[in-house]
């Protein structure tokens, strides 16, 4: 099975406001979501299945991936805009000094 990474924030009431999946499929530039509320919280969610990551309908989307991180498979943890950017730096030193080399 495939599986992706997402991001996801929740509101003050857990329910996902946004959504996003976390590595470009062509390894390019990512970009992420960040919360613009201070009671949203944002979360990784680790090995969402492909199948709901491509849905293209907003309700299905919003049920299927609200049952994933509900049931007993979900890995989802709490991270932050600061988090997210010190990962997004490791990269880009990465991809310079192997560029350098």
């Amino acid at each position: 099975m495939t599986t992706r990474n997402m991001l996801i924030i929740k509101n003050a009431n857990g329910e996902i406001v946004a959504a996003q999946v976390e590595e470009s499929t062509d390894g390019q530039m990512r970009a992420y979501i960040t919360p613009d509320d201070p009671q949203h919280t944002l979360h990784r969610v680790s090995d969402v299945p492909a199948e709901i990551c491509d849905l293209a309908d907003p309700a299905e989307f919003h049920r299927a991936i609200t049952d994933h991180i509900k049931s007993e498979h979900a890995r989802v943890t709490q991270t932050s805009a600061e988090d997210l950017h010190a990962a997004f730096s490791r990269v880009l030193s990465d991809r310079g000094r192997k560029a350098a080399q």
